[in-house]
Order: structure tokens, then C-alpha cells, then sequence
């Protein structure tokens, strides 16, 4: 005859069920998400001779935009070839303009891990716009233009504002508190802003000489010029470091084995590391089923004292 099962016998099988999936529960690794860490970025600088952003009215009342950055040079990037002569269509039978001649015209630019930098040397320079083959808009005696933007530092905007400058062969003194206004009666106007400079906490940008320009050549089947130049334009921005990176603590737990083998700990670190798991889980996962052994032997020593009393 069969006989039920002893309700203490069911009561600590329960319980050491409960224990061990507690245990083994409670081990189990959790991956946290981490947080992706800014990419560092190299610093950045750009210097320009001269920037011509013009509108041409042609004698056909046809509109040609003439946009030309001359001797140009970005870093990191890349580096452009000096460009001193521009093709706008219409003007001229379509003959190359020479818009700028200089004694001497360099654009440097540089960028490394220790911060950027860029500057504009001008000297005895002659601009000319469309329609104006013999007329010198902008005369410059000598000018420059630096910024530098220290990886470690505050950036800096330095301008030499030229000391003498002639619009459409009138001279005019560079004004610093603000901009010169130059008419020209039956040729047009020429609005001038000398030594513009900003800065931020990570950029700086400078120019020697912005002009607006509004004439009327009436002359190569050009109608009127209109528009901005900028001279000896420079920027840069400070570069990003990569940020440091930190060990996690290593603890004084003792080492895994992996087939019997003894794993050192800086072994067991390094796959830990592709992995993402935690060096504790093979110690907590043993203790789990300690745990459900002992619980069995104390069942079985209790069922043996109460076989004991009654025999």
C-alpha cells in the first residue's frame, strides 16, 4: 500500500527549490548600457586672401554672380591653390579678369593635437572689379590678419589694419570705430569696416577689411557691381581631445578556473572585457548550489532521528 508523502518532507522540498532558483536568480549578470564617449575632434582653421561675393549687371540687364575665394587654404581638410584670376561670363568677350595683384599674398593655415591656427599676409595690393579694367577699387598698402585657438587656452583674434587704402583712387584713413563711407560721383559707392574680429570659448575669426560695394562701370558691358569683399579673412577652432579613459577596480575575489585550469586574473579581466560579464558569477553560482545541498543533508538527518524514535 502506498503511503502519502510526510507534509515536512514536501514543506523543505519547496523551500529548497525556492532557495536554489533564488540564488541562481539572483547571480545572473546584468549589462549596463554605456554611455558612448564623445569622439575627439581635430582642429579646424581656414584663411582666405580675398572673398568676392558680387552681383554683375550686365549692359543686357542679364545678372551674373560672381562668388571667388582667392589663395584659399583649410586645415585639416585640404589646401586649395591660389586662385587670383576668375571667367565671368558676358564681361570682357569672356577674357580671364585678374581681380587681385599682390607683392606679396600668403595664407597659412595649421591644425594639430595642440590647437589651430590661421593667417593672411597682405602687401601692395590691387582689387578690381568686373567692368573696371583700369580703375583699382581697393588699394591696400600692407595688412594681415591671425587667429590661433590653443587646444589648453583662450582663442585669439589679432588684426594690422592697412595704414593706407585707396577706393577708386581716393585715399581713406582706416577708421576703427566704425565704417568709412567713400562716394564717388558718376561711378558709385564704397563702404568700408576695418579690423573685424570675434571670439568664443572654442573659435576665433578675424578680417582686415570688409567692403560694400555699389558701382556703376558702364564700361565692358558691365552695367553695375554690387556686393561684399571681404580681405585677409581667417577662423579657426580649437580641437576636441579624446577623453581619458579609466580601469575599472579590480577586486580581491580568487581566480576562475576554465577546465581545470587556472586562469590569471588579468586574463580573466581582458575577457571579461569583450564580454561584459562579471568575475563573481562562477563563486555566486557555487554558492547556489552549496546552498541546495545543505538544505538536503539537514532534510535527510531529520528523517533518519524520526525513523530512529519510532523503531
Amino acid at each position: 500500500m502506498s503511503s502519502a508523502v510526510p507534509a515536512p518532507r514536501t514543506a523543505l522540498r519547496t523551500v529548497a527549490a525556492g532557495l536554489a532558483v533564488s540564488a541562481l536568480t539572483v547571480t545572473l549578470p546584468v549589462s549596463a548600457a554605456r554611455a558612448a564617449d564623445p569622439a575627439a575632434r581635430p582642429g579646424r582653421a581656414t584663411a582666405v586672401t580675398a572673398e568676392l561675393s558680387l552681383d554683375v549687371s550686365l549692359l543686357s540687364k542679364v545678372h551674373v554672380p560672381v562668388d571667388v575665394a582667392l589663395n584659399r587654404v583649410q586645415s585639416p581638410a585640404r589646401q586649395d591653390s591660389a586662385v587670383l584670376t576668375a571667367t565671368v561670363d558676358g564681361v570682357d568677350q569672356g577674357r580671364p579678369l585678374t581681380l587681385l595683384k599682390a607683392q606679396l599674398g600668403k595664407s597659412v593655415t595649421s591644425a594639430d593635437d595642440h590647437g589651430a591656427a590661421a593667417s593672411v599676409t597682405l602687401v601692395d595690393a590691387d582689387l578690381r572689379a568686373p567692368g573696371l579694367p583700369a580703375t583699382t577699387l581697393l588699394g591696400l598698402e600692407a595688412l594681415s590678419a591671425e587667429v590661433t585657438c590653443p587646444v589648453d587656452g583662450a582663442p585669439t583674434a589679432k588684426v594690422v589694419a592697412p595704414a593706407k587704402v585707396t577706393v577708386l583712387g581716393k585715399s581713406v584713413t582706416a577708421g576703427l570705430d566704425g565704417p568709412s563711407h567713400v562716394a564717388v560721383p558718376g561711378v558709385g559707392t564704397v563702404d568700408i569696416r576695418f579690423s573685424h574680429r570675434t571670439t568664443t570659448s572654442a573659435t576665433a575669426a578675424a578680417s582686415a577689411l570688409e567692403a560694400t560695394v555699389d558701382v556703376n562701370p558702364l564700361n565692358l558691358n558691365v552695367a553695375r557691381v554690387s556686393g561684399r569683399i571681404t580681405i585677409a579673412s581667417v577662423s579657426c577652432e580649437k580641437p576636441v581631445p579624446a577623453p581619458a579613459t579609466s580601469a575599472a577596480p579590480v577586486t580581491g575575489a580568487a581566480p576562475a578556473t576554465t577546465a581545470g585550469r587556472a586562469v590569471p586574473a588579468e586574463d580573466r579581466d581582458a575577457s571579461l572585457a569583450s564580454t561584459g560579464s562579471s568575475g563573481t558569477l562562477p563563486l555566486l553560482a557555487g554558492g547556489g548550489t552549496l546552498l541546495v545541498g545543505g538544505v538536503a543533508a539537514l532534510w535527510t538527518t531529520r528523517r533518519r532521528r524520526a525513523h530512529a524514535r519510532r523503531h
